[in-house]
């Protein structure tokens, strides 16, 4: 086979694609070529074997235990972030992902499973008014006892989403109920890579009945940063930016730079409180980060 194909999952030196007819075809590639990426548009040869990886408008990730930047998906619409009640995330791990979205030039979406069950009275919880005021998407759904989406199927019916999240929170469920025919598109996928039952453990692109795809990513404990300069960070709180050129010092890092006009912005209400202190933790973090 020759072509353009859609890269559906990649994992040590071997992948699956699919093709602009929909079949799904197993494919090798060369290391010196770089890992795919689900999300990935690539060239295939005859044998099977990658030859091209197109260009990429944006990569989602995590940081690895040293720090390093580990790409799990590329050219994402948008990231759709799922919390729930139980288990409660901790204070910081909604603002690292949608940090790490703004960052890598993705529409955060935050969504809240399990909405049949009270909120916690604390972060992040009591901070999602400060993400609705960054155009930032939050929508209520659950999946038991019976599916209730919300606006959900709408958001990502079209282009391609990534589903991301803390494990426990039901993203499995979401995803079932998303993709209604799922059990087939695992078994089809299981038949071409020859693993038999597939599960979450590398990132997986799936079809919606509306010719969009869906990003599974396997669930985590808890989320963290890759390491990065604070510019860098600062992308991932867009609500800084009109404020920023009224710092006295071009590299203010809006700690105990005096003349700061983030801080100030923040002790008078103009920048949330919880935003703030978001900030100065993972940039402590950051620094704890580098020293490693």
């Amino acid at each position: 086979m020759t072509g353009d194909a859609l890269v559906i999952e990649a994992h040590s030196n071997r992948g699956v694609a699919a093709t602009d007819s929909g079949e799904l075809t197993a494919f090798h590639f060369p290391r010196r070529l770089g890992r795919p990426l689900p999300g990935d548009r690539i060239s295939l040869d005859q044998s099977g074997t990658l030859i091209a990886i197109r260009d990429r408008t944006n990569e989602f990730g995590r940081g690895d235990n040293r720090g390093r930047f580990k790409p799990l998906a590329a050219n994402l619409d948008r990231a759709l972030i799922v919390i729930a009640a139980e288990p409660a995330p901790s204070p910081d791990l909604l603002h690292r992902y949608v940090a790490a979205a703004l960052i890598r030039g993705i529409q955060p979406v935050i969504v809240i499973n399990k909405s049949d069950l009270p909120r916690p009275d604390r972060p992040p919880f009591n901070d999602l008014a400060d993400f609705s005021a960054l155009g930032i998407p939050v929508i209520p759904c659950r999946c038991r006892p019976s599916p209730d989406l919300g606006a959900l199927p709408a958001l990502v019916a079209k282009g391609v989403s990534l589903l991301a999240g803390q494990s426990g929170v039901g993203k499995t469920s979401l995803l079932n109920a998303l993709v209604p025919d799922l059990a087939q598109q695992t078994g089809e996928l299981s038949r071409v890579t020859g693993k038999g039952t597939h599960t979450t453990t590398s990132a997986t692109l799936h079809r919606l009945p509306s010719g969009a795809w869906l990003v599974d990513t396997p669930g985590v404990w808890e989320y963290g940063l890759w390491t990065m300069k604070s510019p860098e960070l600062e992308r991932g709180f867009p609500e800084f930016a009109a404020l920023e050129a009224g710092c006295r010092f071009r590299d203010c890092k809006h700690l105990t730079e005096p003349a700061c006009a983030i801080r100030a912005a923040s002790e008078s209400g103009q920048i949330p409180t919880a935003r703030y202190q978001a900030w100065v933790r993972l940039l402590r973090e950051q620094e704890r980060l580098v020293a490693h």
